[in-house]
């Protein structure tokens, strides 16, 4: 029994080392398969179906200026060469044997939209792994610098799709396929991105017109969303609170001297914010994006709000407090006593100042000391002396209206800022994700 025991363990062991791996079976392998009769240049079979597989390692740079993806990572390229089998037993079991890439039949891939150059994917040094069933597997690494569509509607809470576009010019539809090895971009070694997030990705099979020749493509799509935390704190806070300022102008007396100096610099505040959100923008005029048409609204507030505290304060200094222009009259007596909350006065015949509240009707009750009633300012005028014109039919002085102009604006323009930032946040909010 011992002895039968002994006689296994010693075949075991014969057999352990003839199928180990030597430097004699793998220079064999490589002999025989790769011999004077392998052609290097000749396709393995009448169609060839190349599977490729892209593994993304790191985002690198999405920039929105240049429209450019700078990604890393590699291709796992595989396909099947009947010319290049061997049986494992015969040769201490080795399955797997590397060549370079001179030495073997391989496809010529480039990236179609690649802005770094358009040579070939991969190298001579690197290596093709290849099994003894006569697949072959490649996996060339690489910095992919190409175009990327940037869409910047709603930045900074957008969604960025890029591209990578596979492809061979060398051979057509009709002898080489090139076939998605999964439907979506492996991102198990992917590292996080401290500005984008990998929102998703697909692999889609196209195909490629060129000369009448259709030529296969593999296009690999990733959807990145920006974090937008940083543009949250540095720009959109910053702009809302600039065109929230710009309407305080109103409010500053004319007294103090300093209304049009104080939205003189709110104005050029959102003509550098403005030159800041420019700057990162690419210059196209493919896609427009909703906060700088935002700062262009408030920009052209502040514009019209020095207009208007220009003309305002010339009627606040005019010499004759008491012209004041017929529509404004009108105006004042329509609208900015209301809105102001304001009492209209009259002149009662002693020449006092009547005060009459707005919510009477037209035609006024009589006065107190029993005279007879008055019509409303506007439809009686008292006459000079000597009869030959008005005089003070308007009881109000350029300064109270002028006042009463700087109210109306200061709500007009908080009502306008009030409705154009709630839809900035509503259109950001239903911002669309590029469909994949």
């Amino acid at each position: 029994m011992r002895s039968a025991l002994c006689v296994i363990g010693i075949l075991c062991a014969l057999k352990g080392l003839l199928g180990a791996f030597t430097t004699t079976h793998a220079t064999n392998i490589h002999t025989a398969v790769l011999g004077a009769s392998y052609n290097n240049h000749v396709r393995p079979s009448d169609v060839t179906n190349v599977s490729i597989e892209f593994v993304l390692f790191s985002l690198n740079d999405l920039d929105i200026k240049t429209q450019v993806m700078s990604t890393s990572g590699w291709m796992t390229v595989t396909w099947e060469d009947s010319r290049l089998t061997w049986t494992a037993a015969t040769y201490g079991d080795i399955e797997y044997i590397y060549t370079k890439q001179n030495k073997i039949w391989g496809p010529e891939l480039i990236i179609d939209n690649s802005v770094a150059g358009m040579d070939p994917i991969g190298h001579d040094d690197i290596f093709f792994k290849v099994k003894n069933t006569g697949e072959v597997r490649w996996d060339p690494p690489g910095l992919y610098v190409t175009h990327c569509d940037i869409d910047v509607t709603y930045y900074p809470f957008d969604y960025q799709l890029c591209k990578i576009e596979v492809t061979t010019f060398a051979f057509t539809t009709e002898v080489l396929n090139l076939i998605k090895a999964r439907d979506t971009v492996n991102t198990e070694d992917y590292n996080i991105n401290g500005e984008w997030i990998l929102y998703s990705s697909r692999v889609e099979e196209r195909f490629l017109e060129e000369n009448g020749e259709t030529f296969p493509q593999l296009e690999f799509q990733i959807v990145f969303k920006r974090r937008p935390g940083y543009y949250l704190t540095n720009i959109v806070y910053p702009v809302i609170l600039i065109s929230l300022l710009t309407n305080l102008a109103f409010l500053l007396p004319a007294d103090s001297g300093e209304k049009i100096s104080y939205i003189l610099t709110v104005l050029l505040a959102m003509a550098v914010l403005l030159t800041l959100v420019g700057d990162s923008m690419p210059t196209t005029s493919k896609h427009t994006a909703v906060i700088g048409v935002y700062i262009s609204i408030i920009l052209l507030m502040a514009a019209l709000g020095i207009v208007i505290t220009v003309f305002n304060l010339r009627l606040y200094l005019r010499e004759d407090q008491s012209e004041t222009p017929k529509w404004l009259q009108c105006l004042t007596f329509t609208m900015l006593l209301k809105l102001n909350c304001k009492s209209k006065k009259v002149k009662n015949a002693s020449g006092n100042d009547q005060v009459v509240s707005m919510d009477d009707d037209l035609e006024l009750q009589d006065i107190n000391d029993g005279r007879k009633s008055l019509k409303p300012i506007m439809n009686q005028r008292p006459q000079s002396p000597d009869g030959q014109g008005e005089v003070g039919d308007f009881p109000f002085e350029c300064k109270e209206v002028a006042v009463f102009l700087d109210c109306f604006f200061f709500y007009l323009f908080n009502v306008i800022t009030f409705i154009v930032t709630m839809s900035l946040f509503i259109t950001m909010a239903v911002c669309d994700v590029p469909p994949i």
